[in-house]
């Protein structure tokens, strides 16, 4: 017989998971809403929301909100999947590398994947052996975590691929140009990591007027991707698996990630499709990739590469 205390501690840890996606929901909808309007909204009082706000960061529970940039006429990021000799050599050698925004050493179908701000041949590199994808990065987003079981998710996942339907063609909008100065730029390397910092003491540290963050935050829009990622268990307990989809259809595979109670990382690389996606493991990973089985079956994508994070940084 279960004890009481450990079932009413198990209670008492599921209200807590609630409040705190009632949290993230409240900062997905407005990265910068204050702790008054989340307490207004949700009924959680203003402490508990400070304090679960602090738990939920130091635990890995909720992520961001931080910036992506979007590809412009005059701007363009490139996303680089490769195999090295040495991975973690590489992966140590590149902190830091000129244009390299960030870096990952993976293990599967690729073992290094690099993001940069300017085209560069990294096949000069020592240990180079092969080029899996090169590509323009497009736009990012982080869709919506509902709160739900894996087995209400795949059975959304499930009913919504045997709905599926090829939809028509899919067109990409105009890129806009992007037309941010110096201080636009020291604005975006100051927020990009936590759009909800204090912003006074933020402006003062870089020397920019209130009157251009004002101007800059307006155009975020336009040129960049917000991200709020959610984690129940905290990061740290998930796998990080990454998917590269060839598909024609990928607003509908989107949709089928946005089912998932956990945050998935979705980025167009030319016409394909690169997601990372947080999995327990090891059961809940097998029946991703028996639904991605499920997908190409039925033709919702042509091909995937896939391969697991093992470490990651940013260069600041």
């Amino acid at each position: 017989m279960a004890d009481s205390g450990d079932f009413m501690g198990e209670i008492s840890q599921m209200k807590r998971r609630k409040s705190y996606h009632k949290i993230y929901e409240q900062i997905y909808q407005d990265p910068r809403i204050s702790t008054i309007d989340i307490t207004q909204n949700t009924g959680i009082s203003r402490n508990t929301v400070r304090r679960y706000l602090q738990e939920m960061y130091s635990q890995g529970i909720l992520i961001g909100p931080y910036l992506r940039m979007n590809p412009a006429q005059n701007y363009r990021e490139y996303v680089y999947l490769m195999n090295f000799s040495d991975p973690f050599f590489a992966f140590k050698g590149l902190k830091g590398f000129p244009h390299v925004l960030c870096c990952a050493v993976t293990f599967g179908d690729w073992n290094i994947m690099v993001v940069t701000n300017r085209l560069l041949d990294l096949s000069q590199l020592l240990g180079f052996q092969s080029m899996g994808t090169r590509g323009v990065k497009g736009i990012s987003n982080t869709p919506k975590v509902e709160y739900i079981s894996w087995d209400l998710c795949f059975a959304k996942i499930d009913e919504k691929i045997k709905e599926f339907t090829p939809a028509q063609r899919e067109f990409k909008p105009t890129l806009p140009n992007l037309t941010w100065g110096n201080d636009e730029w020291k604005l975006y390397h100051a927020f990009k990591s936590n759009m909800r910092q204090k912003i006074t003491p933020t402006l003062r540290k870089i020397n920019v007027r209130y009157e251009t963050y004002r101007e800059w935050i307006n155009t975020l829009d336009t040129h960049c991707t917000i991200h709020t990622e959610f984690y129940p268990e905290g990061y740290k307990t998930y796998l990080n698996c990454c998917f590269l989809f060839s598909s024609n259809h990928k607003s509908a595979i989107q949709s089928l990630f946005s089912f998932f109670p956990t945050s998935s990382v979705i980025t167009e690389v030319d016409d394909q499709l690169l997601i990372f996606t947080h999995l327990p493991f090891p059961h809940i990973a097998r029946r991703v990739f028996c639904t991605i089985y499920d997908l190409k079956t039925a033709e919702m994508i042509k091909k995937y590469k896939q391969a697991v994070a093992l470490s990651s940084h940013e260069n600041i």
